[in-house]
């Protein structure tokens, strides 16, 4: 078991009528909806008993109802990640949706957040363009920090293909960006949208090693 990890190693689960449960070794819980693994959703609480943790620890498999992943059908880092998100997606809400009202750590979350969410929804244009180039630098430097060096080569180069279009006069809304490109800039850009898709790095890995798990309330 990676020793970064070792506090996020799983040591109990349960269930209700929505989501798995599950409490790790530094007394965090977690969850996973239910809807996500049809299989367990419709499982009885016996066949759900029936769960086995992966090598090391940070994922769960329910190998006589779903095929065995390595990392588990429940991949422990992925939600503590997501737990990450959504601290400081609710620190955002509370500061009445000012980002420069947060810390820089949570400044660069939120922009992480929002990468994520949008570029896996609709690409880069809809990022940007839903959040603007501070948004888009946010998420540079988080990445830069992480360590994810390819995801960061990937979001540098969308951003980089719109250098030259800084200083022209004819953009006036950043929605107006995309029917500047060039057929080959357009072009370059879908590449690096199929690029990103493909999810070269572990993100949520990567981002707890810099960043770290929420900090649990004492």
């Amino acid at each position: 078991m990676t020793d970064a990890f070792a506090s996020l190693r799983v040591i109990d689960i349960s269930f209700d009528d929505d989501f798995i449960l599950l409490t790790l070794a530094d007394g965090r819980r977690t969850r996973q909806p239910l809807r996500w693994a049809p299989a367990l959703f419709e499982a009885t609480a016996e066949q759900r008993a029936h769960w086995m943790l992966t090598t090391d620890g940070l994922g769960v498999n329910w190998p006589a109802l779903l095929p065995t992943q390595q990392r588990g059908v429940v991949d422990v880092p992925n939600q503590v990640w997501d737990d990450r998100y959504e601290a400081a997606l609710a620190r955002l809400k509370a500061a009445a949706w000012s980002l420069d009202a947060l810390s820089d750590e949570d400044q660069q979350l939120v922009a992480m957040w929002r990468m994520e969410a949008d570029i896996n929804n609709g690409g880069f244009m809809q990022f940007l363009c839903n959040w603007g180039d501070p948004t888009c630098q946010l998420a540079l430097r988080a990445l830069q920090a992480m360590g994810a060096t390819q995801t960061h080569a990937i979001l540098a180069g969308m951003r980089g293909l719109l250098d030259r279009l800084e200083d022209d006069p004819a953009i006036k809304e950043l929605t107006d960006l995309y029917g500047a490109m060039t057929e080959q800039e357009q072009e370059a850009l879908h590449a690096f949208d199929e690029a990103y898709f493909a999810r070269p790095e572990d993100l949520a890995r990567l981002g707890l090693k810099n960043f770290g798990p929420e900090p649990l309330i004492t």
